[in-house]
């Protein structure tokens, strides 16, 4: 350590350095200090969430949350023919009421017309008979025509509507508790095959969804909907089931029309054989109104009557009450569990090399005492 040319003696160098081969646990990604004691936290955390996930179940069962459930599939299936009103089923038929008006309107300018191919001959004495029955046709026509008027799609129309922006909070929460146990055993499952998948974990949304925001008043809403329901809802199946019955049985009224009485009844076959063309446009409208499917605007009034309009809502809101209860404690449970498989917080000051030792001036004087 003797003095340089300038008169300073060269300092030993005082780094304090840390050898390579120190394990460290400071790094979590360092494969020696992941490996220190971390396989056993891997696996009893995966077996805690395991074990939520069973208790989840348990609380599902408990709170009777599947009724809740059923009912709630039920008003989204009404909820969605409601706002379909079934308008197109209703524009089809409007259609062939219209055709049927126009052609039975029509029966006496057209009494030529009633008897064609081998009955014309005869059609002075046929052709009034036919004319006499389509008559009383028409009658019970404009019944019919009358009831159709008086459905009116776009209440339903309205009524889902309301009903959907009720059902914006409800569904959503109901299925989203009905699906946390699986989803907490997807988390265990994830976390038992690579257990850094485990601090991805969003716990903060299943807090969300057990808060219920909004049920409330969702709920207050959708009892608001049943207001006047059955007002609506009776009339209207009463009117459908006569416009079905008249539609149902129009085919065959049609034909027997135009049945050949005694003593010439065994002409009928050459008549429908050699159809008018009265006939056969009425026919054709039969079959047309026939492909429209009804069912689903009857299914939808049976709903909307038997299971809509006297439904106790608590029968949805006391399960998923006693639900949120029960499972809230189980999330701030998982809560702990995914905040200790994150990394800590260190501070960077942590990982600052020490300071190096700055080499001082040597006196001079002492320089030469040493000397």
């Amino acid at each position: 350590n003797l003095p340089c040319c300038c008169g300073f003696r060269r300092p030993k160098p005082t780094w304090r350095t840390r050898p390579q081969s120190w394990p460290t646990t400071m790094n979590k990604h360092d494969s020696r200090g992941e490996n220190l004691g971390r396989g056993r936290v891997q696996f009893e955390d995966a077996k805690g969430v395991k074990d939520l996930a069973y208790k989840l179940a348990g609380d599902f069962r408990d709170s009777k949350l599947e009724g809740a459930t059923i009912i709630v599939d039920r008003l989204e299936r009404l909820k969605d023919l409601a706002v379909d009103g079934q308008v197109e089923q209703m524009r089809q038929l409007k259609d062939v009421m219209k055709n049927w008006r126009e052609i039975l309107n029509s029966v006496p300018d057209e009494t030529d017309e009633l008897a064609t191919g081998d009955m014309a001959v005869c059609s002075s004495w046929y052709a009034p008979k036919v004319q006499v029955k389509l008559k009383d046709l028409f009658e019970e026509f404009k019944d019919t025509e009358k009831a159709f008027a008086q459905i009116k799609p776009d209440k339903f129309q309205d009524l889902g509507r309301r009903m959907n922006k009720a059902m914006e909070k409800i569904a959503p929460a109901v299925y989203g508790m009905q699906n946390l146990p699986n989803e907490v055993s997807d988390v265990a499952d994830r976390a038992d095959e690579r257990e850094e998948t485990l601090k991805d974990t969003d716990t903060k949304a299943m807090k969300k969804l057990l808060e219920g925001q909004g049920m409330t008043i969702s709920l207050s809403s959708l009892e608001d909907c049943k207001r006047g329901l059955l007002d609506l809802v009776e009339p209207t199946q009463r009117n459908l089931e006569k416009v079905q019955t008249f539609v149902s049985e129009a085919h065959d009224k049609f034909k027997q029309a135009f049945e050949v009485p005694c003593p010439c009844c065994c002409m009928t076959s050459y008549v429908y054989d050699q159809p008018s063309r009265c006939l056969t446009e009425l026919l054709e409208n039969a079959d047309r109104a026939l492909d429209v499917d009804l069912q689903p605007f009857f299914e939808l009034l049976r709903g909307l009557k038997d299971d809509y309009s006297d439904l106790d809502l608590n029968r949805v809101s006391k399960p998923t009450n006693r639900f949120a209860a029960l499972a809230t404690e189980r999330v701030d449970r998982l809560d702990k569990i995914v905040a200790g498989a994150r990394p800590s917080r260190i501070s960077p000051c942590c990982f600052r090399p020490l300071s190096v030792t700055s080499p001082e001036r040597s006196d001079p004087a002492s320089l030469k005492l040493q000397a």
